[in-house]
């Protein structure tokens, strides 16, 4: 068991979703549920954070979580229920931008996208949904990294820098805005019972994801989503996007 609020965030162990975690680390104030692929790369991703942060390894619990096996989320929230019996804050942070079958078919593409992007995240919160229900948490919240890309406004907007002139990527595109659409949904239904759904947009970060390219450094998109997670009170969150680069504000949905 934990006093303190419990946060899982997916895809803990490199990009932005280990820099989140090291963000809320530093904070010394949560317990933090560290998921990735493996338990070797969940293992390891706990002993870094803890060493670059100064943390108790006691803070931290490591689980594996495969957005594509059911099992692997069923098992995952298995042991979060055993141990603590509620989650806080769930993070859908885990993503790819495309098949790792550099010989996949367009079909292939997007059934390999959508099921990490969508059907992972979909799965995700319906069965960690009852854990987050049996938190006492004030400020409990589901929040899911999206992507200004994933924005009509941003695509269709010539004068955007992520516009659809410069980045056509209609898989990931296409993912984000189904992932957005999640979000939309949930939000409405679970307005009554004080959980918002909050998306987060990171900005474009250098990490391995994104082929190290980008405008900053990952620790800054990390931050973002540590805010998304651990900031602002439920009432002002609803229908809320955290994007510290006002793409969302500019341009819409």
């Amino acid at each position: 068991m934990s006093s303190k609020p419990i946060i899982l965030v997916t895809g803990g162990n490199q990009g932005l979703g280990h820099e989140a975690l090291k963000a809320l680390a530093r904070a010394n104030i949560y317990h933090l549920v560290v998921a990735a692929r493996s338990q070797s790369k969940a293992d390891e991703a706990v002993k870094t954070i803890a060493s670059e942060t100064g943390s108790d390894p006691l803070d931290f619990t490591p689980v594996v979580i495969d957005l594509d096996n059911d099992e692997s989320i069923f098992a995952a929230a298995g042991i979060v229920k055993d141990k603590f019996g509620h989650l806080d804050v769930l993070v859908n942070n885990a993503g790819i931008n495309r098949s790792l079958n550099e010989n996949a078919t367009l079909r292939e593409s997007f059934r390999a996208v959508f099921e990490t992007n969508v059907f992972g995240v979909a799965v995700m919160n319906e069965t960690f949904l009852p854990l987050i229900r049996a938190s006492g948490y004030p400020q409990r919240r589901i929040v899911t990294v999206t992507s200004g890309l994933g924005m009509f406004g941003v695509a269709l907007t010539e004068h955007s820098p992520y516009n659809i002139w410069k980045y056509k990527v209609p898989v990931y595109r296409s993912s984000k805005s189904a992932v957005n659409m999640l979000a939309a949904v949930d939000t409405i239904s679970l307005q009554d019972e004080n959980i918002p759904t909050v998306l987060v947009e990171p900005g474009y970060c250098r990490t391995a994801f994104g082929g190290y390219q980008g405008h900053k450094d990952a620790d800054l998109g990390g931050k973002v989503i540590a805010r998304a997670a651990s900031e602002g009170d439920n009432k002002d969150l609803f229908l809320k996007i955290i994007d510290d680069e006002g793409k969302h504000a500019e341009f819409g949905w």
